[in-house]
Formats: structure tokens, C-alpha cells, sequence
């Protein structure tokens, strides 16, 4: 018979946060820095998704820095406020009753704190062609606003129907010399008056009905193969850059497992102080949705901090800070 080993239990920490990325390093930056003791777990590399980035230009005090650089400068300064840092370790299961708060992992070891933050990111959804992998950072991208400047004056692809596709190619519109949306509908799913704009737009143009079957280049992008859904016709559109904007997927399964409460995107539902409907819980970053941007993750940490140390811990951001007032809400 076998018998699972007994989890090795750990009590002595006051916030665990689960996730690494941006939401999570300033939060814990935040907490460590009130004094309480703080461990990020973290099942990849501290910085999280922002590690993949070739060049982030959009975050400020930067012009421009690599996504491993800002990714490393994040985690050390995490480390020099006096938090802790577990990784690899991937977090498998939560338990939230109770004043205690916790997190087991894939080692087989238990984590226990009186307060929790989920900072666990979300992933863009795939196309899953040849090409989209080899080329992610060399043309392929998944955030137009991030990488949108890269392309000025250049033709690029745009993949999807919905909102964020539709307000993307409104924005890249202004930037690259044409813009061409494929959608495999014969219509697309944004807001009427989001297609109006787009269909005003005389360096938009549109392929419906239509799919992308491969991306291709020699060391960058140079085109993709589009398949006309209704001949079954194949051609090639040459372009410098393929935007996918087909949604994401909130990695939130082991918080709905815990009974945090979701929306029905499985993005976790917040307050204003990203609080969950779970007392001493709080989520952070783009696991509770758009905008999906560094800069918004990390005003989520802040705001998780603040709140855990006033109202948990029982300290006074006043007294902690002279940028302002304590939050009386």
C-alpha cells in the first residue's frame, strides 16, 4: 500500500503571495518594507511572463529595457526589501477557510500565513500553427500597445474579432502603413461602433472567413499563409508582423477550486483593493483581468499591500508613509 509522505509544514510567514510577475514583486516589496514576513512562490523565474519579452517600451522611467532585465531588477529589489523568494516550486492546492491561509505544493510542503495574495498571471491564447512559437518576439506578438511602436510604417497582420482585435487594429492602424484583419467569421464580434471606426479606416482591410495556417520568415517574420475557409484557397499575405488577439486564459483554476469567485471568464472578481470574496485573500495582476500591462499589475500589488498591512496586520499607512493618508475605506 502506499502511503503519501506528511506534508512538511511551515508557520512562520505573515503573506504568501502565489506568483512571481510584476503584481507580485511589488507587492511583496510593499509588505516586506512594513515589516511583516513575506514568501512569493514562484513556479518559474521571478518576473514571471515579462521574462519572455524581447523589449518593453511602455513602462516608465524606461525608454526602452528588455523584459529580463526589468524582470531581474524586480525580483532583486524584492529580495534587498527582505522577502523571500521560493523557485521553481508550483503551488498545486489551496485551502482558505479558516484565519489561516494554506498553500501546499508540488514538493510536498505546506505554507501557512494569516494573509494570501494570488498574483498567478494569465496565458494568451494560441493558434497553435508553425511559425507563431519561432517567431514570438521576432514579428509575433500578443500586445499591440507593447509592441505596436515597433512597427511604424510597416504592414502587419492582426488575428481575431472580438473588443481587444478590434481596438488593436484601431491603434495599430495609426502606427503601421496597412493593417490587414484576419477572422475566421464572416462578421466580426466587437462593438458595432469599434467596427465602424475600424471599417472608416482606409489602411484597414479585412479577410472574413479566413485562417491562418502557417507564419513564416528567414530569422524574423515575412508573411503568413492565410486558407480562405470557404474555397479551401490558400495564399500569402507578406507582412513584418503578426499581432494574435484571440483572448487569454486567467490562470485561476486552483483559486476556483478554493472557492474564490470568478467571473464567467475565470478572471477573479476584485474590489478597489483587490480583495476576493474570500476574507484575507486578495488577487493581483492579470489573473483578474484587462488591461493586461505591467503598469497595472503593479498598482495592484500597492493596493493589495496597503491594504493587507491596515487592515490585517493593523498598521497605518500613515505612519508607514509620508506619501499621503491612511485609507479610511
Amino acid at each position: 500500500m502506499f502511503f503519501m509522505p506528511q506534508a512538511r509544514v511551515e508557520r512562520d510567514n505573515d503573506v504568501i503571495i502565489v506568483g512571481g510577475g510584476p503584481g507580485g514583486l511589488t507587492a511583496a516589496i510593499y509588505l516586506a518594507r512594513y515589516g511583516l514576513k513575506v514568501l512569493v512562490i514562484e513556479k518559474s523565474v521571478p518576473g514571471g511572463k515579462i521574462n519572455i519579452n524581447p523589449v518593453i517600451e511602455n513602462y516608465p522611467g524606461f525608454e526602452s529595457i528588455s523584459g529580463e532585465e526589468l524582470g531581474r531588477r524586480m525580483h532583486e529589489h524584492a529580495l534587498k526589501s527582505g522577502a523571500r523568494i521560493l523557485s521553481p516550486e508550483e503551488v498545486v492546492k489551496l485551502e482558505l477557510t479558516g484565519e489561516l491561509k494554506r498553500v501546499y505544493t508540488s514538493s510536498g510542503k505546506e505554507f501557512q500565513a494569516r494573509a494570501l495574495i494570488i498574483a498567478t498571471g494569465a496565458e494568451e491564447r494560441k493558434l497553435g500553427i508553425p511559425g507563431e512559437g519561432e517567431f514570438f518576439g521576432k514579428g509575433v506578438s500578443y500586445c499591440a500597445v507593447c509592441d505596436g511602436p515597433l512597427f511604424k510604417g510597416k504592414r502587419v497582420i492582426v488575428v481575431g474579432g472580438g473588443n481587444t482585435a478590434a481596438i488593436s487594429s484601431i491603434y495599430l492602424s495609426k502606427i503601421a502603413k496597412e493593417v490587414i484583419l484576419v477572422h475566421r467569421r464572416s462578421s466580426m464580434r466587437a462593438e458595432k461602433a469599434l467596427v465602424d471606426n475600424l471599417m472608416s479606416r482606409e489602411n484597414v482591410k479585412f479577410l472574413f472567413n479566413s485562417v491562418l495556417t502557417a507564419i513564416v520568415g528567414e530569422g524574423r517574420v515575412e508573411g503568413a499563409r492565410v486558407r480562405d475557409l470557404e474555397s479551401g484557397e490558400e495564399s500569402f499575405i507578406e507582412a513584418d508582423g503578426v499581432f494574435i488577439l484571440i483572448g487569454v486564459e486567467p490562470n485561476s483554476k486552483i483559486a476556483r477550486e478554493a472557492g474564490v469567485e470568478t467571473d464567467e471568464r475565470g478572471f477573479i472578481k476584485v474590489d478597489c483593493w483587490q480583495r476576493t470574496n474570500i476574507p484575507g485573500v486578495y488577487a493581483v495582476g492579470d489573473v483578474t483581468g484587462e488591461p493586461l500591462q505591467i503598469a497595472k499589475a503593479v498598482g495592484d500589488g500597492v493596493r493589495a499591500a496597503v491594504d493587507i498591512y491596515d487592515r490585517i496586520f493593523g498598521g497605518s499607512y500613515a505612519r508607514a508613509s509620508s506619501q499621503g493618508p491612511s485609507r479610511t475605506s
